[in-house]
């Protein structure tokens, strides 16, 4: 079989016209000699109203948002004009959800997080999945959970990436079926213990390139709002350009980097499974696009600028004052891992050790509880991560012309600076 993988994201299924537009460009890129995996995120702005359900401490109040969201997916079904059964097959895949995060609520609130934000995604496949076969596509729905097995804390779960091949053989045989494409889930996996798990928000770019490799894909491609990978965001800079070929450890760096395109796991798995990625825009499907693949030694021809605003600086020290020495970054590496936050920039003096991580005020309390009393922590709120790859002295100051810095790093190839806000960003 030629396996190729799809992933489409929230804002391609937002609504009944955005479900039906995926059909329509399907249909023209799918071959008749490829068996196709789609991987479907939640209809956009989902997680955040599953989220608030879960934060909702009350739950008369819950169970209120909650019936606003199912029939919030009753209603795309209506205008899909899908049958009865499916609605009631929406109906109970979104209640398992539900209910599962009630029942772990008293035990675990990470694990209720888990269980209630899946419903997202269970219900954006069931759409689409039913969309494809009443558009006449031959098409099977997937449960995600059963090939992506996870350990590791709920929110920020691990996959073992070597162990791939081996949990995809039942979606393997699944696809030597009739069905030409399956839809499945992004974002979602499952524990050893059976509980639902989750890879981190905007996971699901990693979901498909995970899928690709456990099923031998020839190649991904992640349909997006953009024509590619540009090098500037567009909505700042009006003459961003799209890069049209980007080597593995490039798209890496970018990634780490808060490159918004691409979740910053997605690029490993397929670099070591020599799969190529392509980003292409939904919105003009033959348009420019990135192919994400092995060129070694290419450097991109234009600099490349990624702006990470609502940043943190940490500032981490011991509690007496003492050095800061191995023992005690090895009690701090531990407690980032343990709190689920992606370190930006990290900074160490004698008594200081700084990093710079998108705000989180969850993820803060996991720190502090994580590190105990051996240590205090000082942050600084609204700022702004300047990274810059391939520019030089000139264009790293014009970016940042008129602004506090607050702390510069170079390192070869790029140059980043922490700065502080300020109501406009200069041209």
């Amino acid at each position: 079989m030629n396996l190729v993988t799809h992933k489409f994201g929230g804002a391609s299924v937002r609504d009944a016209k955005a479900i039906r537009r995926i059909g329509d460009l399907l249909s023209e890129q799918i071959q008749s000699s490829e068996r196709v995996v789609v991987v479907v995120s939640a209809m956009g702005k989902t997680t955040n109203a599953l989220e608030a359900i879960w934060s909702e401490t009350r739950e008369s109040e819950r169970r209120i948002l909650w019936r606003s969201i199912v029939k919030k997916h009753l209603n795309v079904a209506e205008d899909l004009t899908l049958s009865s059964e499916l609605k009631q097959t929406l109906t109970n895949r979104m209640e398992l959800c539900y209910t599962a995060a009630e029942d772990a609520r008293n035990k675990s609130m990470d694990a209720a997080y888990d269980s209630i934000v899946a419903a997202g995604e269970l219900a954006s496949t069931t759409l689409v999945e039913a969309w494809l076969s009443q558009a006449g596509m031959s098409v099977g729905w997937w449960d995600v959970r059963d090939t992506i097995h996870t350990s590791g804390p709920h929110r920020f779960a691990r996959v073992d990436e070597g162990s791939l091949l081996q949990a995809g053989e039942s979606l393997q045989e699944f696809m030597s079926q009739d069905a030409q494409v399956v839809v499945t889930q992004g974002f979602i996996g499952r524990h050893a213990d059976g509980s639902t798990s989750t890879l981190g928000r905007e996971g699901s770019d990693y979901s498909a390139a995970l899928l690709a490799v456990a099923v031998g894909a020839q190649s991904v491609t992640i349909w997006k709002d953009v024509p590619g990978m540009l090098n500037a965001d567009p909505k700042l800079y009006s003459d961003a350009v799209t890069v049209t070929q980007v080597d593995h450890a490039e798209a890496l760096e970018l990634s780490y980097y808060g490159a918004s395109v691409i979740h910053p796991r997605t690029v490993k798995p397929l670099q070591h499974a020599s799969i190529p990625l392509w980003v292409r825009s939904f919105l003009d499907p033959e348009g420019p696009a990135t192919r994400i693949d092995a060129f070694p030694n290419l450097t991109p021809e234009v600099p490349m600028f990624i702006w990470r605003d609502d940043q943190t600086w940490i500032e981490i020290y011991t509690a007496d004052g003492s050095f800061l020495v191995e023992d005690h970054l090895t009690k701090v590496f531990g407690a980032l891992g343990d709190s689920g936050i992606h370190v930006r920039l990290m900074q160490q003096s004698a008594t200081h050790f700084g990093i710079l991580a998108d705000r989180s005020d969850a993820q803060m309390a996991r720190l502090i509880l994580a590190l105990g009393d051996g240590f205090k922590l000082e942050q600084f709120s609204d700022l702004i991560l300047l990274t810059v790859r391939h520019g030089d002295a000139d264009v790293i100051k014009t970016l940042t012309e008129g602004r506090e810095v607050l702390v510069e790093q170079r390192a070869g190839a790029t140059w980043r600076r922490v700065l502080k806000k300020m109501k406009e960003r200069p041209e």
